[in-house]
């Protein structure tokens, strides 16, 4: 890291040029961001190994492919680099299902035209799926999908060392990070967030449900239990303005769907909101549609939701048996039958082999959220079969977020550190998914409200 800082202020004055000294024998890769932007992705595997990695850096600094990097940038430029590990052919018909993206690199060699390479964090910054992800290289290679049967296509992972010309402090990890995150988001009239664009450096201030996903921000800090007075400030002015929005003014980022409201009216009594007249009132009148919301609604009024809308969320089962929030409303309304079948389907859907094991297989990529809000229905089961799916979670669950060492090379430190990703191919920080995924983490007895 110490020869990887050395080039970067290199590259800034120009002064104290100094060859790296050690580097693994391996060919490195160098990419190359200024805020957050990529501007230049070199390998070169030319002579000794310290040799390269001072060739790769220098390539990257001059890639033509983008644009040049500006006197302002170069103050904040940011190196990656990686060194590829464990390739595997991949069969080009099941590539896409067996592909898991940031993790995976891909790439094409033959003996017959272009080759080409995309590393993993390509995925992550470009929002890119496996299927995405092959058709990226073919663009790269310049070549057809018929190519894929006459190369060689294959998987690869890296080791990656992330270098800033001054590294963040490295701070708390895990739990304690994560809070930190979310009541950064909380202002000091209690308006939450909803999101931060890392790499663009800027606060997405709301956006769809961005009441309901607040709430879920001031749920996992109450659970958390060491930051009371950001909860209560956060409750507040949920409260004022759902009330506010339910009485007919204009609220910033208030969803006009039903099934949108009664969503965002449970969510926000889970954290605290004393809504549940309100929610009964509203459920009466509109009738929500969805299962995932109406599954909300139960779990917020327990025993006082309606027999009919439970009805509604059990019957859905045959549809999708994979239904978290019917998990938790199942504890809510003490139904131990319905429980029983939901948590089966629950833990089978947490993923128990690769890709992306234990990620929440409702989606083809797993999504944060979902896998933490599935987390935290089974927490509190004891089976043996329950407990293995929590584990297998909580792992998925650690390596989407981005602290320490681990924050990625396009992403701002000071705006990220403590965040978990929404996906594996996903640079947004949404604050709901560092919510459940918090919830998620936090064992019962870490609870303290």
């Amino acid at each position: 890291m110490r020869d990887v800082r050395a080039l970067l202020r290199f590259q800034g004055t120009l002064r104290e040029w100094r060859t790296p000294r050690r580097a693994p024998d391996a060919t490195p890769f160098v990419s190359l961001y200024a805020n957050g932007r990529l501007c230049g992705c070199y390998g070169d595997d030319e002579g000794a190994p310290a040799e390269r990695l001072a060739r790769a850096f220098l390539r990257a600094s001059h890639d033509g492919r983008f644009r040049p990097i500006s006197p302002r940038e170069r103050e904040g430029l940011v190196a990656q680099v990686s060194f590829a590990r464990s390739p595997a052919l991949l069969n080009p018909e099941t590539a896409v299902d067996d592909l898991e993206v940031g993790t995976h690199g891909v790439a094409l060699a033959g003996d017959r035209g272009p080759g080409a390479i995309i590393l993993p964090h390509v995925a992550r910054d470009e929002g890119l799926g496996p299927r995405e992800l092959v058709a990226a290289l073919l663009r790269k290679a310049r070549v057809g999908p018929d190519a894929l049967r006459d190369k060689g296509l294959y998987a690869f992972e890296t080791d990656d060392v992330v270098v800033r010309r001054a590294d963040p402090h490295a701070g708390s990890e895990g739990v304690d990070a994560a809070a930190a995150w979310l009541a950064s988001l909380v202002d000091s009239e209690g308006a939450v967030t909803f999101a931060i664009d890392s790499r663009a450096r800027k606060r997405i201030e709301t956006g769809e449900m961005h009441h309901g996903r607040a709430a879920s921000v001031v749920q996992a800090l109450a659970a958390y239990g060491k930051r009371p007075a950001v909860v209560a400030r956060a409750r507040r002015r949920l409260e004022s303005d759902i009330r506010a929005a339910l009485g007919g003014a204009t609220v910033p980022g208030w969803p006009a769907d039903p099934d949108l409201v009664a969503g965002t009216l449970a969510l926000a009594i889970l954290a605290g909101v004393p809504l549940a007249r309100e929610l009964a009132d509203f459920v009466a009148s509109h009738a929500p549609r969805s299962a995932w919301h109406i599954a909300q609604a139960v779990a917020a009024l327990g025993p006082r939701a309606p027999d009919a809308l439970w009805a509604s969320c059990v019957a859905d089962l045959d549809r999708q048996p994979f239904a978290p929030w019917t998990l938790v409303a199942a504890e809510a309304r003490g139904d131990r039958r319905v429980g029983a079948r939901v948590a089966r389907a629950v833990a089978s859907g947490i993923r128990s082999h690769p890709p992306h094991r234990g990620g929440a297989a409702m989606t083809p990529v797993p999504q944060t959220a979902i896998t933490g809000l599935s987390v935290e229905a089974l927490a509190g089961r004891t089976e043996s079969w329950a407990r293995a799916s929590v584990a297998r979670g909580r792992e998925f669950l650690a390596r989407m977020q981005v602290a320490g060492s681990r924050i990625p090379a396009a992403l701002d430190p000071g705006l990220a550190h403590g965040a978990f990703l929404a996906s594996p191919c996903a640079a947004l920080l949404r604050c709901d998914v560092t919510a459940h995924a918090l919830l998620a983490l936090l064992t019962p007895a870490a609870r303290c409200a």
